[in-house]
């Protein structure tokens, strides 16, 4: 069983945008720590921020599931055979 506080390979967190908001949320609640100087606070988000944004953007998951590749039927008018 493998630990993580969050999962991202959930198909929630597949559109682009919406990993964008994401992070964008957290990196402004820690600029937000940062000027009300609360030091703790700041490294907890400052922390979350980095393991936020290395799950969404860095670790290499890709942004369709391996399931949906072949899901899905041709647009009307294709030919599949060429």
């Amino acid at each position: 069983m493998r630990w993580a506080l969050v999962d991202f390979g959930h198909p929630f967190y597949r559109p682009l945008t919406r990993r964008i908001i994401i992070f964008a949320l957290v990196l402004a609640w820690t600029v937000v720590e940062f000027f009300a100087g609360s030091t703790g606070w700041l490294l907890l988000f400052l922390a979350l921020s980095a393991y936020v944004g290395w799950g969404f953007f860095l670790s290499g998951q890709p942004d369709q599931a391996a399931d949906d590749q072949g899901g899905t039927p041709p647009p009307p008018g294709t030919d599949k055979d060429g």
